[in-house]
């Protein structure tokens, strides 16, 4: 190749380049992304301008061969874009700020509009263009080109007037603005004056998107929705407690601002039982919900789970499908999450969380009414005590009576009647606040001295919420003109007495999952199976009365013709006949007996949850063990006592024979 064709060193050609004159524009705004492709008109700012369609810094550099110095301009990235504004997310817990930006590259290509969290974009290493917008974008390599691109652009967004700033609420329920209470939803707020688009929610993608009431019904459309809400009380007519629960729990949820909500709603039966179609109506008081698109199911993480039900303040939040029989994994997968879900609400508290620097951070918890719909019931009893557990059956259901129910949900007269409701709330919701803990009180109190929802110390206080929640509607009812008084009284009453039935039979549920009685129930298992046995105290044979209910076999005859016996598994216990008149009792080795029916219960899929200590100290409770002995250093009784047993003294727990034999 010749000289003459030779392109100089790009080294040359930089240091025998002319510097550009100073740029004099004023500093002046522009639309959109700046300047379009190609444009020699320029833009200056401070120090940082618009030449060509890009963003560059000017500086003032030594002019070679001489001490003059002279302005020079450095390309900073091949676009231009501007904040459109500043958008704070409350969600309740924490504000997290975004920017909105959109812009323009040097040759006219569009960058589009796209929001980037604060953080990312004032990050001294940040490399949000190009997380945000791809390979459109070009920035030139160095932290400082970035440092200095992000002043540009905050520069150039405030040239007319400062960036806009708005809020986006990422929940539902009740805040207060300007001494006047509004109900947040998808759709805008619910005031007094009725539904209001000055508020902006957004509970982001998925089924979350459905939370959104339309504006309130009118006259005649009013009283009807009103007369299909009150259907829910006949959708099951042999069974009318399940419906008065759905319709309490719906207008309990708006409640949840004047008092927490720290109980769920436990819906459960087979397949086929329609349980999630009824539990589609209470949740469509909220939305454009259906049994095919609930907020939640047992699928999702529990993490996801635990933050939506916190995003769904006052209102009614259903978690479809319990269903934990997959597999173990899966099983004790979806347990574990029910318990926390289920803690979470009884506490009111989520869980505690660290930063990277250790700093303590706000936890979401659920401030839903929460509905589970399911096929089985969550392990523990202090879990059934948390919630009200509805068995529903494949014949409850009365169809008819559903599909009106359902074409009122679909045609939004459900959600219509509830921000009604709200709207009639959002005028009287600080009295509320003051009055109706009170209200709770004293029905909590009522319940307790007539012997009411007695299967758990915490099913008066679920009572009382229920029965609070609806005396408002009720009033609420009365003002639409949808019924008289005479009519709000009955329905009061016959509700109530609904609810009574439901709770009588969740005295049944805490008797199943009553870590006591399981023991004993395990406990006799472990006989009739052959997976241990009880042997006599005397001669460490069989126990003279029924050897089968203790774990022995017939084996055949001796040679006079006694029946012989054989043990099955381990000994555990040994049993000790009647004398002098008191009734015969066992004998149980603590540590084997818990081991035995703690791997029984494994082997059988369903762990015992519950540690030895806590267990014989729910027996001494009970007064289940015969004998106790005083523990001098703790002042607190010991459960297990010496006894003699072939020759050696041994610790047991002493119980009546009676009731591990019969079940007694």
């Amino acid at each position: 190749m010749s000289n003459e064709n030779k392109k100089p060193p790009v080294l040359e050609v930089v240091k025998g380049a002319k510097s550009p004159k100073a740029t004099q524009t004023k500093p002046t705004g522009s639309s959109g992304g700046g300047t379009g492709s190609g444009s020699k008109k320029a833009l200056r700012f401070g120090e940082y301008g618009i030449e060509n369609g890009a963003f560059v810094q000017f500086k003032m550099m030594r002019i070679e061969g001489s001490s003059d110095r002279a302005e020079n301009s450095f390309p900073l990235c091949d676009f231009t874009c501007r904040v459109v504004e500043e958008v704070i997310a409350d969600d309740g817990l924490t504000d997290t700020s975004f920017l909105r930006l959109e812009g323009r590259r040097a040759d006219g290509v569009a960058l589009p509009l796209v929001d980037i969290p604060a953080k990312s974009f004032y990050a001294t290493q940040g490399n949000w263009a190009n997380e945000y917008w791809g390979t459109l974008p070009f920035i030139y390599p160095g932290a400082a080109k970035k440092d200095n691109l992000r002043a540009c652009i905050q520069l150039y967004s405030r040239l007319e007037v400062d960036i806009p700033r708005r809020t986006i609420y990422r929940f539902t329920g009740w805040k207060k603005f300007d001494n006047e209470w509004r109900y947040l939803t998808g759709s805008g707020a619910i005031a007094a004056a009725g539904l209001v688009d000055d508020v902006q929610v957004d509970l982001g993608l998925g089924n979350m998107s459905r939370y959104r009431l339309p504006a309130p019904l009118s006259g005649d459309t009013l009283k009807q929705a009103a007369t299909d809400a009150l259907l829910l009380l006949e959708v099951c007519p042999h069974r009318p407690h399940i419906g008065a629960v759905l319709l309490a729990a719906a207008v309990r949820a708006p409640l949840g601002e004047a008092h927490c909500i720290d109980f769920a709603i436990w819906l459960h039966g087979l397949t086929g039982s329609r349980k999630s179609a009824i539990a589609a109506i209470p949740q469509a008081f909220f939305g454009n919900f259906t049994a095919r698109s609930f907020p939640a199911n047992w699928t999702d993480s529990a993490n996801d789970a635990e933050a939506k039900s916190y995003q769904a303040k006052d209102a009614i939040y259903v978690i479809d499908d319990f269903k934990p029989s997959v597999n173990r994994h899966e099983a004790d997968k979806q347990h574990s999450m029910a318990e926390r879900l289920i803690r979470n609400t009884g506490n009111q508290a989520g869980r505690g969380r660290r930063s990277a620097n250790m700093q303590a951070q706000a936890a979401p918890f659920n401030r839903s009414m929460m509905i589970v719909t399911a096929e089985d019931l969550p392990r523990g009893q202090s879990l059934l005590g948390r919630m009200l557990v509805q068995e529903i059956s494949r014949d409850d259901v009365n169809n008819a009576t559903l599909s009106k129910l359902q074409h009122s949900a679909n045609s939004g007269a459900l959600s219509g009647l509830m921000s009604n409701y709200l709207q009639w709330l959002a005028s009287c919701m600080d009295q509320h606040k003051k009055d109706f803990p009170t209200i709770i009180e004293q029905l909590r109190n009522g319940a307790v001295r007539e012997g009411i929802a007695s299967a758990h110390p915490r099913s008066p206080e679920i009572f009382a919420n229920l029965v609070a929640g609806l005396e408002p509607f009720l009033m609420f009812l009365e003002e639409i003109g949808a019924i008289d008084g005479e009519k709000s009284n009955r329905l009061l009453i016959e509700i109530e007495r609904h609810l009574k039935q439901a709770f009588s039979e969740q005295t049944a549920y805490q008797a199943e999952q009553d870590e006591v009685e399981r023991f004993l129930q395990l406990l006799r298992s472990c006989f009739s199976s052959g997976n241990a046995h009880i042997a006599s105290r005397i001669d460490q044979g069989p126990p003279q009365s029924r050897p089968f209910a203790w774990g022995w076999r017939e084996a055949g005859a001796d040679l006079v013709g006694d029946k012989q016996y054989k043990l099955m598994g381990d000994c555990i216990g040994w049993y000790s006949p009647p004398t002098d008149g008191a009734p015969p009792q066992v004998w149980l080795e603590p540590n084997s007996a818990f081991k035995t029916v703690n791997e029984f219960a494994k082997r059988q899929g369903d762990a015992f949850l519950m540690s030895p200590g806590t267990l014989w100290r729910r027996m001494i409770e009970r007064g289940l063990l015969l004998k106790l002995e005083q523990d001098a250093a703790r002042g607190k009784p010991r459960p297990a006592v010496k006894h003699l047993v072939a020759g050696r003294s041994v610790r047991v727990l002493v119980l009546d024979a009676a009731l591990i034999e019969s079940g007694g």
